[in-house]
């Protein structure tokens, strides 16, 4: 086996004057890897690539050591999960798997049981005699990655697959997909805009921003990178006054400021590590009540900006 699923060279994909991605280079291990972006990142460009949709402009593609281009044999070693939704609400969950696996080539009771088993494995053979149209968008994801699963790829490509589903479904399609690969022993390359979802699946990412790759590896550096670039902390509370003069003393604050009436006290923090250990003594010094405490920039288009900006703000 490949030390990579899929590799990418130089590699390159524009629609017009739209460019998908961007001269890009990466390999993507096995297990579970978090694609996160921002929309228009080039994380569903990525996918069609690698699943034989859509052809590059420029450079090349590996999935599992092969061009995905015009490869049948290699899709059936696929299994997508694309990010809009491909379901017909004038069938019922059952129906539409005996669809996608008779395009798979399974028939009768082979058929059957691969239906009753992926069901069973994603959670879904409660609804699967019900109409489509009646589904929660939980339901109706777990049937899309029904679907993806029929054939029993070696390699799952999902793309946004929590999307719409409230938060108990979205905690319920995490362990999931962790389950896929540690239990199935599926290898899966998972999309997200939300870092803090890919974190609870996988240590593994690559950070996708205008069809460019600017950091990969282990979500710990790249919390890393978080951390060094310079922080906004919101902190609501009273009795402030005595707390903002013991931070502006810190020599890892920039400023202290007041907003909304002076109800909320913003501080800008070059070494939020260090703002982080010393706050909660400095409150109690200070006396501070505080209802509330947290960072804008604790987010992971704030690492975007900080990165592609060479480190300004």
């Amino acid at each position: 086996m490949n030390e990579f699923v899929v590799s990418a060279r130089n590699l390159s994909k524009w629609y017009g004057d739209v460019i998908g991605l961007n001269s890009l280079n990466i390999g993507l291990p096995r297990g579970i890897t978090g694609i996160v972006g921002p929309n228009g990142a080039g994380k569903s460009t990525l996918f069609k690539l690698a699943t034989g949709m859509i052809k590059p402009n420029k450079g090349s593609i590996t999935v599992m050591g092969e061009d995905p281009w015009l490869n049948h044999d290699l899709m059936k070693r696929i299994g997508f999960c694309p990010d809009y939704d491909n379901l017909s609400d004038y069938s019922t969950g059952k129906r539409y798997l005996y669809q996608v696996g008779a395009l798979h080539g399974s028939r009768n009771e082979e058929l059957k049981q691969r239906v009753k088993k992926t069901a069973r494995d994603v959670g879904a053979r409660d609804f699967l005699n019900k109409d489509i149209d009646t589904y929660s968008q939980g339901m109706r994801q777990r049937l899309k990655l029904a679907g993806a699963l029929l054939h029993d790829p070696d390699l799952l490509f999902l793309d946004e697959p929590l999307s719409g589903a409230d938060p108990q479904a979205r905690k319920d399609l995490i362990e999931l997909i962790k389950d896929l690969h540690e239990e199935k022993e599926h290898d899966i390359l998972v999309s997200s805009h939300v870092l803090s979802e890919i974190e609870r699946m996988t240590s593994e990412i690559a950070l996708l921003y205008k069809g460019r790759v600017i950091a990969s590896g282990d979500i710990s550096e790249v919390r890393g990178l978080i951390d060094k670039h310079p922080h906004n902390i919101v902190i609501d509370g009273v009795r402030k006054n005595a707390l903002a003069k013991r931070l502006i003393d810190q020599n890892y604050v920039v400023s202290v400021g007041f907003e909304d009436n002076r109800r909320k006290m913003i501080v800008e923090v070059e070494k939020p590590d260090e703002f982080f250990q010393q706050i909660a003594s400095l409150v109690n010094q200070t006396e501070t009540e505080v209802f509330e405490m947290y960072s804008r920039d604790d987010n992971l288009q704030a690492v975007f900006d900080y990165l592609v900006g060479g480190g300004k703000r």
